[in-house]
C-alpha cells in the first residue's frame, strides 16, 4: 500500500489540482451529490418494497449498481483532490453529505436484512432486567422470559421475526447496552436502532475529521467514510451494530499514543464487547506502550476487566445446548469464495464436521499470527499505529468465512484516518453480495459462494497492485 503522502503522489496530485482545481471541486459535489441521492432512493424504494420484489434480479443487481457507482465516485474524487487545500464549502458539503445520506432512512421500513429484529428483543431484555443469553426468541414468545407480557405483547411482531430463533444471544455486553439504550429511546422501533448507529457514526466521523487534520492529511478522506453510500446503507439504513466499533478503537489508538494505558484498556475492552475481534489488536497496543510497564499494567488491567465483564456472560452461556456464538464460530459461511472451496476441500480430506474444525481452527490461529505479526515493529507515530490496526482489521475481514459488507466498517474508517487509501476500494467491489439473495432463490446460492462473491476483493487487489507500481523504489509501503 502507497500512502497517500509520497512525495511522487503529492507531485502528480499537486500539478492536476493547480491545472483544474474548479474542476476538482465540480467532480466532488457531483460525487457528493450522486451519494446522497442513492440513498435516498434506497430508502423509499427499499424500505417499502415487499421482501419477495427485493430477491429479484432486477432489485438485488439494482441495489448493487446503485451502491457500487456512488462509492466510485467518491473514492476516485478523493483521490483526485488528496492533496488540494480544502475550503469552507468542500469541508461543509462533505459534513452535508454524509447528514443527508443517513437521514432518509428515519421512518423507512427494513432494508433486506433482518439482524435488527435480535437487536430490539435483546434491548428490550437487557432495558427489563433479562439476560438475552437465557433464553431463546421462541421461548420468549412461549413465555419462559422473564419479560412482562405487555412487553412481550408490544414486540409480538419483531420477535416472530427473528432468524435462528431457536438459538440465545450472540452479541456481547457493549452491543447490548447500546441495543438497550436504543430500547429506551424507542422501543421497539427500528429508528431508535438508527439513532444510536447514527451517532456513533457521527462519532466516528468527529475523530476521523480530528486526526486528519492534526496529522496534516487532508480532510476530503473524511468522505471515504463519512459519504461512503455503502456504509450510509448498512450502519444507519441496516442499524448494524458494527457502526459502533470504529470510535472507541480510534480512542484506543489516540490514548495509546498519549502512554494513557487505563483510557486505552477502557476503549478497546468495550469494542471487544460490541464485536470480540478487536481483543487482536491487543499486541498491537501493548508493543505501542512498550517499555512503559505502567502504562502496560494499566493497559491489561482495564482490557481485562471490561473483557470479563462485558464478554465473560456471553461466553459462560456458549458452554450450553443453542448458544448463537457457538452456532456462528462453527457453521457462519457467506461471501468469501476462498473460504468456500477450502471448505470443500477439507470436506473431502477429514470428512463433515472434522474437516470444517480443522479449517476454522486454522483461520483463528491464522487471525493470532496476523496480531503478532502487525505488533513485531514498533509503529511509527500515531498514523503509523492506525495504519497498522486498519491492516490488522482488514486482515482479518478477509480471514472471516463471513464476510458482509458491513463488516467492512472494521477497517474502512481506521483505513481513512491513516491514509491507507487502497482500502477504501473494497466497498465498490462489496455490493456484489446482494446478488446472492435471486441466486438462493434460484436454488444457485453455490453460484455465489464458490465464484461470484470473489470479484468483490477485485478493486482492492487492482489497486493495490497500480499503487505498488507507482510506488518509488525504497518508499515503504
Amino acid at each position: 500500500m502507497i500512502p497517500h503522502g509520497t512525495p511522487s503522489a503529492r507531485a502528480a496530485a499537486a500539478a492536476i489540482g493547480s491545472q483544474s482545481p474548479d474542476r476538482l471541486a465540480t467532480a466532488l459535489f457531483a460525487a457528493l451529490g450522486l451519494a446522497v441521492a442513492s440513498q435516498a432512493a434506497l430508502a423509499w424504494t427499499f424500505g417499502q418494497m415487499p421482501v419477495a420484489t427485493r430477491d429479484a434480479w432486477w432489485a438485488s443487481s439494482l441495489l448493487a449498481v446503485v451502491l457500487a457507482l456512488p462509492t466510485a465516485a467518491i473514492v476516485g474524487a478523493v483521490w483526485t483532490g488528496r492533496d488540494r487545500a480544502v475550503d469552507w464549502r468542500l469541508g461543509t458539503a462533505v459534513i452535508l453529505a454524509g447528514m443527508l445520506m443517513r437521514l432518509p432512512y428515519f421512518g423507512a421500513g427494513p432494508l433486506l436484512e433482518d439482524d435488527h429484529f435480535r437487536y430490539l428483543l435483546d434491548g428490550a431484555m437487557v432495558a427489563q432486567g433479562a439476560s438475552p443469553y437465557v433464553v431463546a426468541p421462541e421461548q420468549v414468545l412461549e413465555g419462559l422470559s422473564a419479560l412482562p407480557p405487555d412487553v412481550v405483547a408490544a414486540g409480538h411482531q419483531a420477535i416472530a421475526a427473528i432468524n435462528f430463533p431457536t438459538l440465545r444471544s450472540i452479541y456481547p455486553g457493549g452491543a447490548q447496552a447500546l441495543f438497550a439504550l436504543a430500547h429506551l429511546i424507542a422501543p421497539w422501533s427500528l429508528d431508535g436502532l438508527r439513532a444510536v448507529i447514527f451517532a456513533a457514526e457521527a462519532l466516528t466521523a468527529v475523530l476521523i475529521w480530528r486526526l486528519l487534520v492534526s496529522s496534516g492529511q487532508s480532510p476530503l478522506a473524511l468522505a471515504l467514510y463519512w459519504c461512503n453510500p455503502l456504509l450510509a446503507f448498512c450502519l444507519t439504513g441496516q442499524a448494524h451494530i458494527d457502526a459502533a466499533l470504529a470510535a472507541p478503537i480510534l480512542l484506543a489508538l489516540v490514548a495509546t499514543r498519549q502512554r494513557a494505558g487505563l483510557v486505552a484498556g477502557l476503549a478497546i475492552g468495550f469494542a471487544v464487547g460490541v464485536k470480540l475481534w478487536p481483543v487482536l489488536l491487543a499486541p498491537l497496543v501493548a508493543r505501542a506502550l512498550w517499555p512503559d510497564r505502567r502504562a502496560l499494567a494499566r493497559f491489561a488491567l482495564a482490557l481485562g476487566a471490561t473483557t470479563l465483564l462485558l464478554c465473560g456472560p456471553l461466553v459462560w452461556s456458549s458452554l450450553t445446548a443453542n448458544a448463537g456464538l457457538t452456532a456462528y464460530a462453527g457453521s457462519w459461511s457467506i461471501n468469501n469464495t476462498p473460504f468456500a472451496w477450502a471448505s470443500y476441500l477439507f470436506l473431502q480430506i477429514f470428512g463433515s464436521g472434522t474437516g470444517e474444525i480443522i479449517l476454522r481452527a486454522l483461520v483463528v490461529g491464522a487471525a493470532a499470527v496476523a496480531s503478532l505479526a502487525v505488533a513485531l515493529r514498533r509503529p511509527d507515530g500515531l498514523q503509523g499505529l492506525i495504519g497498522r490496526a486498519a491492516l490488522l482489521a482488514a486482515i482479518l475481514f478477509y480471514l472471516s468465512p463471513a464476510q458482509f459488507p458491513w463488516y467492512a466498517v472494521w477497517f474502512l474508517p481506521l483505513a481513512a484516518a491513516s491514509g491507507a487509501w487502497p482500502l477504501s476500494v473494497a466497498a465498490i467491489g462489496l455490493p456484489i453480495y446482494y446478488l446472492f439473495f435471486p441466486l438462493a432463490v434460484a436454488g444457485l446460492r453455490d453460484v455465489h459462494g464458490y465464484g461470484l462473491a470473489a470479484l468483490h476483493v477485485a478493486p482492492v487487489i487492482l489497486v493495490a497492485l497500480l499503487a505498488r507500481r507507482a510506488t518509488p523504489q525504497g518508499a515503504s509501503t
